[in-house]
Formats: structure tokens, C-alpha cells, sequence
């Protein structure tokens, strides 16, 4: 018997797509960390600017979108 080695293909828009993915969720833990955890342990009141809003509503679309992609691509 033959082994046949097979090569693992590398998907490198995948691979883009999930650091966007990380680069997402970290806007977005970095922003939630500043308004609660931050909030607390400086004493210090935060909020919103409407840059860090909207950066923090655009990551949260784009993630998902990245997320609803990966689940359909592990579906096939």
C-alpha cells in the first residue's frame, strides 16, 4: 500500500477574515472594559464619544458578519 500525503489547503481569506475578527472583539472588549471595569477601579467617570460609538457599533456589525460567514462555511 501506497501512503498519499495530502496537503492541507490553506484558506488565506479565512485567515484575514478571522485577525479582523480578533482585531473586532478586542475594539469591542476594550470599550466595554472602559465603561464598566475602568469606571470602578480609578474612581473615574467614562462615556461615550460618538467616534467610540459608532467605532464600537461598527465592530460589533462587522464581527457578526465575519461570525455569520464562518458558521455557514462550517455548514457545507
Amino acid at each position: 500500500m501506497k501512503r498519499t500525503k495530502r496537503r492541507l489547503k490553506i484558506k488565506w481569506k479565512n485567515i484575514a477574515l478571522l485577525i479582523i475578527l480578533l482585531i473586532c472583539a478586542y475594539i469591542v472588549g476594550h470599550d466595554l472594559l472602559m465603561l464598566t471595569i475602568y469606571s470602578w477601579v480609578k474612581g473615574v467617570s467614562c462615556s461615550w464619544t460618538w467616534f467610540g460609538f459608532l467605532t464600537f457599533l461598527l465592530a460589533g456589525a462587522i464581527g457578526g458578519g465575519i461570525i455569520e460567514y464562518f458558521i455557514d462555511e462550517f455548514k457545507e
